[in-house]
């Protein structure tokens, strides 16, 4: 099991650094979630390699519509074929498809906004799977995302786009605001869950909040996860979405990123 970052979470973009950074804080690899137009794959791939830093997968930053009023899915296809190519690129990585909800924004209800969702998750997961990338979607929390906000919901979708290139990303800070069980979430879904993040339930590292992780370790492995973890942190002083500015949330968002990491390990170690 790979522990990793998710890289927007660090205020820092050159992938040379980035990949620096995650060296430094004694992970195994990166979640890259920037712009695919902002690094070469190829460059990014062989210095993932020198680095001895895996790449778990590309999570778009930039995954929706400049203008929702203005969303079509034939840009929304536009684009994620795009991300699709990058991570082909970059060794057949994972792609996250949930930034595909943001396009659905100006649809005129719930169903409608549905069914675009669907058709779009499809047709990029049959692009995806012919240049032989695996997909994925994150259920996210519903102040942040319009669709998709339990993993059950998120089941119901893959089980709709057919067949086993989708899988499931599961996130412990997002299931603690729509998961009625987080830990039975976890039991239900372990087999299907590529990637685990590790999110308390303010964004914090693991013990600032109330989330039991050990516990949530604990489902994960008795029932079938085989995936990797990437920490997904925000310091309490800053807004959900932002990234450190100084260089004192710099060094505090770096200890709780060892700490989560360390007691992670420990859970494993102790299972």
């Amino acid at each position: 099991m790979k522990i990793a970052v998710v890289t927007w979470t660090l205020g820092i973009t050159a992938p040379e650094q980035v990949l620096a950074k995650a060296v430094a804080l004694g992970l195994d690899a990166i979640q890259y979630s920037g712009d695919h137009r902002d690094a070469c794959p190829v460059n990014l791939r062989e210095q993932a390699r020198q680095a001895g830093i895996a790449i778990l997968a590309v999570d778009p930053i930039n995954g929706g519509p400049r203008d929702p009023a203005q969303a079509t899915p034939e840009d929304a296809l536009a684009y994620y074929r795009k991300v699709v190519d990058f991570a082909a690129a970059l060794g057949n990585v994972p792609v996250t498809l949930q930034g595909l909800s943001l396009w659905t924004r100006n649809c005129p209800d719930a169903a409608s906004a549905r069914a675009r969702l669907l058709a779009c998750c499809k047709t990029i997961d049959a692009y995806a799977q012919a240049r032989g990338v695996p997909t994925l979607y994150e259920p996210c929390n519903h102040f942040e995302l319009p669709l998709i906000n339990t993993a059950a919901q998120c089941r119901a979708l893959i089980r709709e786009v057919g067949g086993d290139n989708l899988r499931m990303v599961l996130d412990s800070f997002h299931m603690n605001i729509n998961e009625p069980d987080p830990l039975q979430t976890l039991r239900d879904h372990a087999g299907l869950t590529a990637i685990y993040h590790i999110s308390d339930s303010g964004r914090g590292g693991i013990g600032s909040g109330h989330i039991d992780f050990q516990a949530q370790h604990q489902a994960l492995m008795a029932n079938g996860f085989t995936g990797d973890v990437s920490i997904e942190l925000v310091l309490p002083q800053l807004l959900p979405g932002q990234s450190p500015v100084s260089e004192a949330d710099m060094l505090a968002l770096d200890t709780q990123v060892r700490d989560s990491a360390r007691s992670w390990r420990e859970y494993t170690c102790n299972a």
